[in-house]
């Protein structure tokens, strides 16, 4: 346990640990664990939090890993909410059979400013008024049990506008070498978790592509989309207003809707 000393007064504790298989499970050496931070009564309010975090994200960058890691009640609105203003994020929560109802929030922060990674997305339309969606299953990584649909396209390169990688994803994903794309008709910035576990800030453009054909090639797929791509298909309007699964982007029937995006 450390304590935080003011003018030889201790204000507040913590405890910072290099695993938690309780709460955690086990997890590669990629984090710090915070546990049991407490400021002491008339001392709130004075930044102790805050200088505690990162300290530890310190001590935790010394050792070359990457996230400082914490949990509190999911019933605690506040204190999630300052963890979050400090700019944790919640990305599990772990329910605790043997302490009654308590839920444990798992939060997580980046000892590093949180990188931005420019992304071309495409919307790939028929005449049939459907869209190209991918089926992506983690079965591994930090992303394991998770899955969604989402529409096709990745990273910009180096060198690359989001025009040029919108045409290479194109090409990459679904091996059709002649449609052409229009746009961007939308923009998206979001907090994303890699499969590595890094969290970035998605800054993608979307274009659209029109297709006669709904054949697609995997042919030039890397070995991680082969893994993580389990299926493809070609959604309605309706399709996506009834579906239950997790589509992305979460406005896509909005930016569906926008002109040109359907071809006529």
């Amino acid at each position: 346990m450390y304590v935080v000393e003011q003018d030889g007064t201790a204000v507040g504790t913590f405890s910072l640990d290099w695993d938690d298989e309780v709460y955690w499970g086990p997890q590669e050496p990629i984090a710090g664990y915070a546990h049991g931070l407490s400021v002491r009564k008339g001392f709130d309010g004075r930044g102790l939090g805050r200088f505690v975090i990162d300290w530890c994200a310190n001590q935790v960058s010394i050792l070359n890993r990457r996230f400082v890691r914490l949990g509190c009640d999911v019933r605690n609105t506040k204190l999630c909410g300052y963890y979050e203003s400090l700019g944790f994020v919640r990305i599990g929560v772990k329910p605790m059979p043997e302490h009654g109802d308590y839920i444990d929030s798992l939060y997580e922060k980046s000892v590093n400013p949180m990188r931005r990674r420019p992304s071309a997305r495409l919307l790939i339309t028929t005449p049939k008024r459907r869209v190209l969606l991918f089926r992506f299953v983690h079965r591994s990584g930090a992303l394991a049990g998770k899955t969604h649909w989402a529409t096709p396209g990745g990273g910009v390169e180096h060198g690359e506008t989001f025009a040029d990688a919108a045409m290479r994803e194109l090409r990459e994903e679904t091996g059709n070498h002649t449609a052409q794309i229009a746009g961007p008709v939308g923009v998206r910035e979001v907090q994303l978790q890699l499969p590595d576990g890094e969290w970035v800030l998605a800054v993608e453009q979307y274009f659209v592509a029109h297709t006669r054909s709904e054949f697609i090639s995997r042919d030039s797929w890397t070995a991680q989309e082969r893994e993580v791509m389990a299926e493809h298909r070609w959604w309605s309007l309706d399709d996506l207003r009834s579906t239950t699964e997790t589509v992305y982007p979460e406005n896509l029937i909005e930016m569906l809707s926008e002109p040109g995006v359907f071809c006529t």
